[in-house]
């Protein structure tokens, strides 16, 4: 067996292999390993493992960046993690995440995440799931209508500059949210698929949604009207948006949309009673945990030591004390806390206060004080990534 890298020849291989274990199209995984249609690919950073010379199974960490504490930080999207079907369950998955976490930690990128298939999967690797999403499946008449729908038109090139400075605004309010290339923002609004409605008055574009529409169904709904992303600056251009879905034909349209779980839709909703559901999403892992926690630049009122404990990447575990926005090995302090890089990352992300974590027994505080000042450390944020950034 040979780990390796991707080499010039493998987009045939690799394409076979993606529809063998996903399934979709030659055409479609061609895009995905092609520079030129993939904005955010980076063939150095494509695995292989090869066995009698054949490509068996393969992974990719696209080089991303999320956003944490006020700055966007160097962030390992793991995308792609695929075995063939008749070489599944003989331990190349394994090997494949522990050799990106290897090259990670060596790039010097201390945040990865990830969409599972399965979480105790990931979780041996050191990933634990660090945001979800509210799905919502409504009717046009659950929406309200506004008379600031007339000031919705449809995307032309030359927004592409307001969308972008709406978006970068927008996603610096949800922890790990992910910087988008121009060239990302291009290849998503070309999908055929896909389509951009934009609100705009007095000459500035203050929102827009992005969507797709199925085809006909033989069930209700007949269509489906999928929001991709819906962005609005002002609560005029949140009321137009919402109004264009409501002007759909309730005979034939449904409607699905998902917001962060700190911006539910339905109290604001003609009825609050809608299908509504939490579905989980991206698992984080602290591939450095040292530099991660070195972004959050906090001081708490006190020194914390944090013991960690992390059983996939070793030099990631003992004590770290924070104090006066720094961070330092090794024990500097009385109070600590012992806790799991997987309950860090939770924390890390602002997902899960320290309080839950504590009652439910994954961490372990020296004393009440001690546990405050996690809290403190570690507020609860609104992590979130949005719909055209998963990978």
């Amino acid at each position: 067996m040979e780990l390796r890298r991707y080499r010039d020849g493998d987009m045939d291989a690799l394409t076979r292999l993606g529809v063998a274990a996903f399934g979709g199209s030659i055409s479609d995984w061609e895009k995905n390993f092609d520079p030129a249609q993939n904005a955010r690919l980076d063939l150095e950073q494509v695995h292989v493992i090869e066995e009698d010379g054949e490509a068996r199974a393969s992974t990719t960490v696209l080089p991303l960046e999320s956003f944490v504490e006020g700055e966007w930080r160097p962030m390992g999207g793991i995308s792609a993690v695929m075995a063939h079907p008749a070489y599944r369950r003989r331990g190349y998955a394994g090997e494949l995440m522990r050799a990106v976490l290897r090259d990670m930690r060596e790039r010097g990128v201390s945040l990865s995440l990830l969409a599972p298939f399965a979480h105790a999967f990931y979780r041996i690797f050191g990933y634990e799931l660090a945001t979800e999403a509210i799905e919502y499946r409504l009717k046009p008449a659950d929406l309200p209508t506004s008379p600031e729908q007339s000031h919705l038109r449809a995307y032309r090139e030359e927004d592409l500059s307001s969308l972008m400075d709406l978006y970068e605004a927008e996603a610096k309010g949800h922890t790990l949210s992910v910087r988008r290339s121009e060239g990302h923002w291009k290849t998503s609004l070309s999908k055929k698929e896909a389509d951009v409605a934009v609100y705009e008055r007095d000459g500035d574009v203050e929102g827009y949604i992005l969507y797709k529409i199925s085809g006909w169904q033989d069930r209700d709904p007949r269509r489906t009207l999928s929001v991709e992303e819906i962005v609005a600056a002002t609560p005029r251009a949140r009321e137009a948006l919402l109004s264009f879905m409501a002007g759909l034909d309730p005979l034939v349209y449904g409607i699905k949309l998902y917001t962060p779980r700190g911006e539910p839709l339905h109290p604001y909703l003609r009825s609050s009673h809608v299908n509504a559901k939490i579905e989980p999403d991206q698992m984080l892992r602290l591939v450095d945990v040292e530099d991660a926690l070195g972004y959050l630049e906090r001081a708490p009122e006190m020194p914390l030591v944090l013991d960690i404990s992390d059983d996939v990447i070793t030099e990631n575990a003992g004590e770290y004390t924070v104090a006066e926005g720094k961070v330092v090995r090794g024990a500097e302090a009385a109070e600590s806390v012992s806790l799991d890089v997987r309950q860090l990352a939770q924390l890390y992300a602002g997902y899960l206060p320290a309080g839950d974590l504590a009652r439910h027994g994954l961490i372990r505080a020296s004393s009440p004080e001690a546990l405050d000042l996690l809290e403190t450390l570690f507020p609860l944020r609104d992590p979130w990534l949005f719909g055209p950034d998963h990978f």
